[in-house]
């Protein structure tokens, strides 16, 4: 299984989940600095275009992004105005403003490139990112409070929801409303949880 973490700025990537309605209370989302849409990997050539590895399910937008705001290794961010980039053997060579060697280039290895959250392509209905997950207050229908998702953690046949002890499956008989406008996922019950095998 793949395990998607809690991390601050998270990749662009969409899941499927189940939708289905039982009444619950609201709660807040948890905040994002941004989505990772990709990683310089570093330089291409010597006049300074820099490798960027795509992480997102929608990489036929890196091209026309105009400005890169990127994050360093050490948390530092900067932004990058787009001078150009062009498909090479599934990356992106892109040219930046003040980036003109193959040593510049070299220096951004490693590097984050992050869109603002409200930036993200949109979804069809029933179809959620995971940072839109992540945070959401878990209960039962009769208001029992479980924990808060923590993690996703990406299954063959389907998603599994981490919070605290918590493993859920991302299944219309576990998940009987998902709603994340709300912050809120609702389980069928911990007694099922207790009882379920998702490993």
């Amino acid at each position: 299984m793949r395990r998607r973490t809690h991390d601050p700025a998270r990749a662009e990537r969409r899941i499927s989940t189940p939708s289905v309605v039982v009444p619950a209370q609201s709660a807040a989302a948890a905040p994002l600095e941004g989505l990772v849409v990709g990683e310089f990997v570093g330089g291409h050539g010597v006049r300074g275009e820099v490798k960027l590895r795509p992480l997102t399910e929608f990489p036929e937008r890196i091209p026309r992004l105009k400005e890169l705001r990127v994050r360093m290794p050490d948390g530092a961010q900067e932004c990058y105005r787009v001078l150009g980039a062009r498909l090479h053997q599934a990356m992106y060579l892109v040219r930046l403003e003040g980036i003109e060697t193959r040593d510049d280039a070299d220096a951004l290895r490693g590097a984050a490139v992050l869109i603002d959250a409200d930036a993200a392509a949109p979804l069809p209905e029933g179809r959620y990112y995971v940072h839109q997950l992540l945070g959401l207050r878990v209960v039962t229908p009769d208001g029992e409070e479980l924990g808060r998702i923590s993690e996703v953690i990406e299954g063959r046949s389907n998603d599994v929801y981490v919070a605290g002890p918590w493993m859920i499956p991302a299944t219309h008989d576990a998940v009987l409303r998902l709603a994340p406008d709300e912050g809120l996922l609702v389980v069928r019950s911990r007694e099922y949880l207790e009882g379920e095998d998702v490993r």
